[in-house]
């Protein structure tokens, strides 16, 4: 097949390659790589995000030069643009933007659960320093704040008293005019669960143990299997496929994200893509299933069936762990020492440096501002999990002062 694939996620189109198919990518700006000019397209162009109908005009052109049986995408940066150029070539498509858009608006997921009686949370919709301030007066202390529509735990904080307030909306910006949601902290262990939905049948791949920074929300690691005992990981199997039947999803995966409450599982949000943070290289340490090649043949239209069919079970557990020095960008990262001694340990399976000498450093407020990962294999989950936080304190982030750098 010659595929015309739009925006990142270079693992699934890794996998295509790999399969044999011949693929042409379109790549936002912000988001590309000089390897990509390179690698496994036949053609890559890099355009502007903002400026979805040159994307169409240019996927027109490669199409009248050679036609596509597909067009796909495995993030949902570029759901919108993907729908845009299938109708307009009239190519399928596996990208649903209905349910993008449904699952994407926090506000809108929430209503849906809701009129269909799915156990969440007390929540309100604000847009405006006032509404947020009547809404976390209705919604109660502690109560969580973050961009209806946002990710990576960016503009997410948890309000205790009315001092945090403030400072929560300066740090929403602008991102307060597109709406804000006010929820009630939910109090327990979280999770997120890993799916594939073939058409509306759901299978669970894995439950993951996620590790937060209890302030900023931001996520310091992750485990598979996540330790549940049995009756835990029945009720949050069982959770997981109501929401996703109540809220439409079809042919496609799906990373879910809930707390284990005392009352039971209860949803922080969900997204029709795979999970990131290395999940997906978790799940195949520990179970053997090759999720990116799973997704990868449904964006063509490929019933995936009986590769989950003839998944087997879990044989071992895998972890990730993030090194987050957090610090004023007046210290400027000079070196990571430790690196080679980490990756040459056997347990460890990857060493990832998100942080380049020169880089300043940050507070840590999002997912961007973590410095390393380490994934790890144990035998057991708390096995690998000791191996991951080991290996990141073995890491040492040596930094130099840069006078007149502001916080």
């Amino acid at each position: 097949m010659r595929v015309l694939v739009v925006g990142t996620n270079r693992m699934c189109h890794d996998r295509l390659h790999d399969l044999g198919h011949e693929l042409v990518l379109l790549m936002p700006r912000g988001r590309a790589r000089p390897e990509d000019a390179t690698g496994v397209y036949r053609h890559t162009v890099v355009l502007d995000a903002d400026a979805p109908e040159l994307w169409v005009a240019v996927a027109e052109v490669l199409h009248a030069e050679a036609p596509f049986d597909a067009v796909v995408a495995f993030n949902e940066h570029t759901y919108r643009i993907v729908e845009a150029v299938a109708d307009r070539l009239g190519v399928p498509t596996a990208v649903d933007v209905e349910l993008f858009e449904r699952v994407l608006d926090k506000s809108r997921t929430r209503e849906v659960l809701d009129r269909h009686g799915v156990p969440g949370c007390r929540h309100r919709l604000a847009r405006d320093h006032e509404s947020v301030r009547a809404a976390v007066t209705a919604v109660g202390f502690p109560c969580v704040v973050k961009p209806v529509d946002g990710e990576a735990s960016t503009g997410v904080a948890r309000i205790d008293t009315a001092d945090d307030l403030e400072p929560a909306l300066r740090r929403l910006g602008e991102r307060l005019e597109r709406g804000v949601m006010v929820e009630e902290f939910l109090v327990g262990e979280e999770y997120s669960v890993e799916a594939v939905s073939t058409g509306t049948r759901h299978h669970i791949l894995a439950i993951t143990k996620k590790y937060k920074d209890a302030r900023t929300f931001v996520e310091r690691g992750h485990l598979v299997p996540a330790p549940l005992d049995p009756a835990a990981e029945a009720a949050i199997t069982a959770y997981v496929e109501r929401v996703l039947d109540t809220l439409g999803f079809h042919d496609c995966p799906s990373h879910t994200e809930l707390v284990l409450t005392a009352d039971g599982p209860r949803i922080i949000e969900t997204h029709n893509r795979i999970g990131g943070d290395s999940i997906m290289d978790l799940v195949e340490l520990a179970t053997g299933v090759d999720v990116h090649e799973l997704v990868a043949r449904q964006a063509i239209g490929e019933d995936v069936s009986p590769l989950l069919a003839a998944a087997g079970t879990a044989a071992g557990a895998a972890a990730v762990w993030f090194a987050d020095p957090s610090g004023p960008p007046s210290n400027v990262l000079t070196e990571i020492q430790g690196v080679e001694e980490v990756r040459g340990l056997p347990h460890v399976h990857r060493v990832d440096l998100l942080k380049q000498p020169g880089s300043p450093q940050t507070t840590v407020r999002r997912s961007s501002d973590r410095s390393a990962a380490v994934l790890t294999v144990g035998t057991t989950p708390a096995e690998a999990l000791r191996h991951a936080q080991d290996a990141v304190a073995a890491l040492r982030f040596r930094y130099t002062w840069t006078p007149g750098a502001d916080d």
